[in-house]
């Protein structure tokens, strides 16, 4: 029988060389079973939670060194980076399938054309332009440069007050599409917009229901989350008010807002996904 030890060494080495948005706990879970040829339906559980747990080692990693395994995030670290933006050109990325590379020319949301003032732009443009205004405006949290604090012309875009750099480009994404993509009656209107699950399975980094309590807790408007965004969020929540104890950083001190969401005084940091699932609202599968 292969040791926890064992499981978890390779579960991590699985997950650092996955594709998160495709991988989930049933294949991570198959691959363990093909490579040390043991049946794990037993320990499911305990597989589901080492994978929680390194989300969220890696979202307490990132807020303190950066995520340089993360390649959307390091995409976005090189486009702040001014002088990257002065010599930025056409980015031969792996993402074919999202539509033929970010250099290629998009169509732009009402939202993104008012802000722009064109209707087509290729995306590492968008992003350069937009980081251009945000570091004009000076609009970059001074205590946690990876918040952005958005002004009004920023919040015609987000629809929030501060973002997060990361997430930014994924909302960057809902206001840029292919051009093949925009046609028909109103050619800020895709079809694509919204994508049906396959089956009920998804990715660790699927968008899912949240709870009211957590939307209010975030205070962003989001109402869907991935596991991974929540649990990198609440991360960020513990690590910028400092509520890890200082004698043993394992256990978090609640503060008011946590009380609240959790209704406990403090826990173990490893349990916080476990503290969360009740915060995910499952939805009926057709």
């Amino acid at each position: 029988m292969v040791s926890d030890a064992e499981l978890v060494e390779r579960l991590r080495e699985i997950l650092r060389n996955a594709d998160l948005e495709t991988t989930t706990a049933t294949t991570v879970r198959r691959r363990l079973e093909e490579e040390f040829a043991v049946d794990l339906n037993g320990r499911r559980a305990f597989i589901r939670d080492q994978i929680d747990l390194f989300l969220q080692d890696n979202a307490a990693e990132g807020q303190e060194e950066g995520d340089e395994n993360d390649q959307n995030d390091a995409v976005l670290e090189e486009l702040e980076n001014e002088d990257a933006q002065e010599d930025i050109s056409c980015i031969d990325t792996d993402v074919k399938k999202k539509g033929g590379g970010f250099c290629k020319p998009c169509a732009l949301s009402p939202q993104l054309e008012e802000f722009l003032g064109v209707s087509e732009l290729a995306r590492t443009e968008v992003v350069k332009k937009i980081w251009a205004y945000i570091k004009e405006k000076d609009l970059q949290n001074p205590k946690n440069r990876r918040k952005i604090l958005c002004d009004e012309a920023l919040r015609g875009i987000f629809r929030v007050n501060s973002i997060d750099m990361f997430q930014m480009n994924k909302v960057l994404s809902k206001h840029i599409w292919p051009l093949d993509e925009a046609e028909g009656p109103s050619p800020y209107e895709p079809k694509r917009k919204v994508k049906p699950k396959k089956g009920g399975g998804s990715g660790l980094t699927a968008p899912l229901p949240v709870s009211d309590a957590l939307v209010k807790f975030f205070g962003t408007g989001e109402h869907e989350l991935s596991r991974a965004e929540v649990v990198k969020k609440m991360w960020q929540y513990i690590k910028e008010h400092e509520l890890q104890d200082p004698s043993d950083k394992r256990i978090v001190l609640c503060d008011d807002k946590l009380k609240e969401l959790f209704e406990v005084d403090s826990f173990n940091g490893f349990t916080v996904s476990k503290l969360l699932t009740s915060h995910f609202i499952k939805t009926p599968q057709r």
